[in-house]
């Protein structure tokens, strides 16, 4: 789950307009839980335009939700008080994971039956699954005891370690169709470095113009990726990098912007800040409608 500072408004917009890229030009609509939700918090989309993300109620807690067809299901993890939702498939298969009462559990949710399956690396303290494709295949990241932290991804009930070389701690967030996997490396001296793991192979890569970013979703083809940067320390935007082209992903109005995934026919879901702090989800389409 990111983090996103907070700086006033008109700064934010002056420092933004001073990086050259592209800016994201198309059509940006809020989406709100309307079940009195004080924060919503977009993650993820499907090529039917199925949104998943999560919401914190009056009562400070967090449901997990499905938007399909202009319709909110709340998806809970039998118990908990704390359940988060961030990727979803084509096949109505949904992964996420619940932090409380109960320790750290991973999850597949399926739409269809409604039925939990957990998602657990073995012998890990806590599993995060973040992503999954159309085969099934899941990416995410787990913590070690003690704390310390590495991407996966897992097949059925075949899990992979997903951790370039000489790196203390890794993350994957986003899965492509053919099993490519984007993610990052936290570094304390490089800042965030991003890699794509396709085939057993590391590929570090960099995002034009975008400094200290992170890469949070990749395209079903593997062609595109959305996240978030630092134009100066404290502010963050949000970033469509494909065809060798960095584009800038700003809600109108917002303190700061990240997104967070994007389908197959290129429209993009993240999250923003306002100015009074409040969170909200959003859906960007390129030169298209809003999203209904």
């Amino acid at each position: 789950m990111i983090t996103i500072r907070k700086v006033v408004l008109l700064l934010a917009i002056s420092l933004i307009l001073s990086v050259p890229l592209a800016l994201g030009q198309g059509t940006y609509t809020q989406i709100d839980e309307p079940d009195g939700a004080n924060g919503t918090y977009v993650q993820g989309i499907d090529g039917a335009g199925d949104i998943v993300g999560f919401y914190t109620d009056a009562s400070v807690t967090t449901h997990g939700f499905l938007l399909s067809a202009g319709t909110y299901t709340t998806i809970d993890y039998p118990g908990s008080q704390n359940t988060e939702l961030y990727g979803v498939n084509n096949v109505g298969q949904i992964v996420g994971f619940s932090t409380y009462p109960t320790p750290v559990v991973g999850f597949l949710y399926d739409v269809a039956t409604q039925t939990f399956t957990t998602i657990s690396y073995p012998r890990a303290t806590a599993t995060y699954p973040l992503a999954i494709n159309d085969t099934g295949t899941i990416a995410g990241y787990f913590k070690y005891s003690n704390g310390a932290t590495s991407g996966f991804e897992s097949a059925g009930s075949t899990y992979r370690q997903i951790k370039p070389p000489q790196a203390s701690n890794s993350f994957v967030s986003g899965i492509s169709t053919s099993g490519e996997l984007a993610g990052h490396v936290a570094s304390i001296n490089q800042g965030n470095v991003n890699f794509l793991f396709k085939q057993g192979t590391y590929s570090p890569i960099s995002i034009p113009n975008a400094p200290s970013a992170v890469i949070l979703g990749i395209n079903p083809a593997g062609t595109a990726l959305v996240g978030y940067y630092q134009p100066v320390f404290g502010t963050s935007v949000g970033f469509l990098y494909q065809n060798k082209t960095t584009q800038t992903l700003q809600f109108p109005g917002a303190v700061d912007t990240a997104a967070t995934g994007i389908n197959a026919t290129g429209e993009v879901v993240g999250l923003f800040y306002d100015s009074v702090g409040a969170a909200h989800g959003f859906t960007w389409t390129p030169g298209g409608a809003a999203k209904k």
